[in-house]
């Protein structure tokens, strides 16, 4: 009786694994895209270089490792005559499936920073 549910239940149970390990990989590409993003924005908020923000963003995003982050793109755009800066970073996360798997991406908008003198 053991071994007919062992037949029964392990394909249940490996797929549930499958999932829950491809879930984990999404979840972690998710989390390097934000962390590209903050890191682009950061420089194009202190800066206010957009050129600069996305070498920074793709260098970034290049030494986080191979196969957390893959087929990405950073995207810097100035808003506001170039008060705003917003960062989109999007991509693909390790794969362990060849379908179902959605893209990654994170948008991160903050204001350009200007020093003024005092009065």
């Amino acid at each position: 009786m053991s071994s007919v549910e062992l037949v029964l239940y392990t394909p249940l149970l490996m797929f549930a694994i499958f999932l829950v390990v491809q879930f984990a990989m999404v979840y972690l590409g998710n989390n390097a895209a934000s962390a590209v993003a903050r890191e682009a924005a950061r420089v194009a908020r202190t800066t206010g270089d957009p050129g600069q923000a996305h070498q920074a963003g793709v260098q970034y995003a290049a030494n986080i490792g191979k196969g957390v982050l893959e087929d990405y793109d950073v995207k810097v755009t100035m808003l506001d005559n170039g008060e705003r800066v917003r960062v989109t970073v999007t991509g693909h996360a390790q794969e362990i499936s060849p379908v179902g798997v959605p893209r990654v991406s994170q948008t991160v908008e903050g204001p350009v920073e200007r020093f003024v003198e005092s009065p």
